[in-house]
């Protein structure tokens, strides 16, 4: 298992623990998954410890730029949500959880509110797959970070504990197979663990996908598949791992390795192009929707289309200043750093 990005560690077996603790629930994790489940653990009352690689802050969650898909605006509803997700699931969703997600949508984002987050709930944004604007968005294009900064805050607040700088070695499970805790590392100073159990009546795991799998990615460094491979070792039965979270838009320069920032599919959904090397368009004639196609269409056309080339262009000048910069600040920002005029 990996520890914290930026610590080595050797996890040196030991005959036994050197610490423990206890817990009703043990969250591995500290995305929005981690953060939320723990929050409602700890309003039930439940003795609840996060554990996490990072400070709570980190993970794939404050990434995330585009916004929260709900059917609030007018002309909209839940039945126009459900179809264009299970259209956009190409016949893999499962309906019951596509009826749960879109029915919940909107009380979530009323719960994110009343937490204090700071959304744009009346002009609502067009992403791909979507037949209506119904992106809620935050800072223009910083959701994620909004959505961490009030989920942590709350959780902050509660009387859940929190142990960083930590990664989980393995289940702890009894003869019959049932798990009950964790085997945990704590990263010392001199880069080794200190290996400790925290026995609990519940774990949750939270952790991500295994987005570094790949040469270039948007996940973060911590994304390592480590809670897929405890809970194959405690014998869970794993599904839909073809199923990667990945971004089609990345901005890309040469000789880009590891992580890379995603460019918001918000992008396209206010005008922005795909064009190749010699400024035709992508997407043209491949779906109805052209560059709002749903992910998995827009990166087999880009991928088709790039062949044997390095990258693609996302043509964002007919956007103007105004929009880039009011609704694509963070985007803005990212081009700017690296010397790319996002207005030209």
């Amino acid at each position: 298992m990996s520890g914290p990005a930026s610590t080595v560690v050797r996890y040196l077996p030991r005959t036994r623990p050197e610490w423990e603790r206890e817990a009703d629930v043990v969250v591995v994790g500290s995305g929005a998954a981690g953060l939320a489940a723990a929050l409602a653990a700890a309003g039930r009352r439940r003795r609840v410890l996060l554990l996490t690689k990072e400070e709570v802050g980190g993970g794939s969650t404050p990434l995330a730029q585009g916004g929260l898909a709900a059917a609030i605006g007018a002309g909209d509803d839940r039945r126009l949500h459900e179809r264009d997700t299970v259209t956009a699931g190409a016949g893999l969703c499962e309906p019951d959880a596509v009826a749960a997600l879109v029915a919940a949508a909107p009380a979530e984002i009323a719960r994110l509110a009343r937490y204090g987050a700071r959304l744009e709930r009346t002009a609502l944004h067009l992403e791909g797959g979507h037949s209506r604007h119904r992106i809620v968005t935050a800072g223009g294009d910083a959701i994620g970070r909004e959505v961490h900064r009030v989920l942590r805050a709350a959780l902050l607040k509660s009387q859940a504990e929190v142990l960083t700088g930590c990664v989980v070695l393995d289940l702890l499970t009894d003869h019959r197979g049932s798990v009950g805790g964790v085997l945990v590392g704590l990263a010392g100073g001199n880069g080794e663990l200190r290996v400790g159990t925290v026995r609990a009546r519940a774990v949750v795991l939270a952790t991500g996908g295994f987005g570094q799998a790949y040469a270039t990615t948007t996940n973060p460094a911590g994304v390592t598949g480590d809670g897929l491979a405890l809970a194959a070792r405690a014998g869970a039965e794993l599904r839909d791992l073809e199923f990667v979270q990945f971004h089609p838009t990345v901005l890309w320069q040469e000789a880009a390795a590891g992580q890379c920032p995603l460019l918001t599919e918000a992008l396209r959904g206010a005008g922005a192009v795909l064009v190749d090397a010699a400024g035709q368009p992508v997407m043209a004639g491949r779906h109805p929707l052209g560059d709002l196609a749903p992910r998995d269409v827009v990166a087999a056309a880009m991928q088709q289309r790039m062949g044997l080339a390095s990258h693609l262009w996302l043509d964002a000048t007919g956007l103007g200043r105004a929009v880039l910069e009011r609704d694509f600040p963070t985007v803005t920002a990212l081009c700017r750093a690296r010397g790319i005029a996002s207005t030209r």
